[in-house]
């Protein structure tokens, strides 16, 4: 059997139906809350418990919550081919399910770093933040929890606004490069990263979408499922295993 390289970039909508709140409604709330409160520097500054507060609920949230047929189809994906995951999503519902190969470029929400985190990938823009800790949580952060290098308060591993998503340029030319595959799920992809992602990847010889409201505009040489993820993205990932 022919193992091919595919990508799969995904957005809210493949853990929607896990239950895990969309980033934000039509309101452009986020769970009641204004986005620039509680996902901003600003905001944390300003009020760093409620920030702590918001992602501590967050992170319960999550643990309750268990992988949909979307994420177990792309783990039996992943058992046959290799498969590269690039997700919005800060859920670990893809690990959860038996993904291996998975790329957060918003973080992830059980991930804590000091909030002088120094981020390698971009230190021109982080110059004053001197501190590389980054570790694994199993509760949620409380104010008063400090970075055991430099005494500083520990923070959720999440790109807030005005902050630089992981985008990894050399590993993501080398997946553009090399992939047979480019499946994108859940996004609005209107929005970059996801704008992006769509069109570096417009030479992949297969390109699927899924998604319940379509952008049929940019999505030309697209095979494109309307519909939900954990109905749609199976179908694909058969298809895909009988080839």
């Amino acid at each position: 059997m022919h193992k091919f390289n595919i990508v799969i970039f995904s957005g809210a909508g493949l853990s929607a139906e896990s239950g895990i709140p969309t980033f934000r409604d039509s309101g452009g709330l986020w769970e009641q809350h204004r986005i620039e409160d509680v996902a901003s520097p600003e905001g944390w500054k300003r009020d760093p418990l409620l920030v702590l507060n918001f992602y501590g609920m967050r992170f319960q949230k999550q643990k309750e919550c268990q992988p949909n047929p979307a994420h177990l189809a792309i783990a039996r994906l992943s058992e046959r081919h290799s498969v590269v995951n690039i997700t919005q999503n800060i859920d670990t519902l893809l690990e959860r399910a038996g993904c291996t190969d998975v790329w957060h470029l918003h973080g992830r929400i059980d991930l804590q770093k000091c909030e002088e985190h120094h981020s390698l990938a971009f230190p021109s823009s982080y110059d004053s933040f001197t501190c590389d800790h980054r570790s694994r949580i199993d509760r949620p952060i409380a104010l008063g929890d400090l970075c055991p290098k430099c005494g500083g308060q520990l923070r959720p591993d999440i790109v807030w606004f005005g902050e630089p998503v992981d985008m990894r340029e050399a590993e993501l030319e080398r997946l553009v490069r090399n992939a047979d595959v480019f499946i994108g799920v859940g996004t609005s992809a209107q929005v970059y990263p996801a704008a992006g992602m769509l069109s570096i990847f417009r030479n992949t010889p297969e390109r699927y979408f899924v998604d319940p409201h379509p952008n049929y505009d940019v999505l030309q040489g697209f095979h494109v499922k309307q519909g939900s993820a954990s109905v749609e993205l199976p179908k694909i990932v058969a298809a895909l295993l009988s080839e």
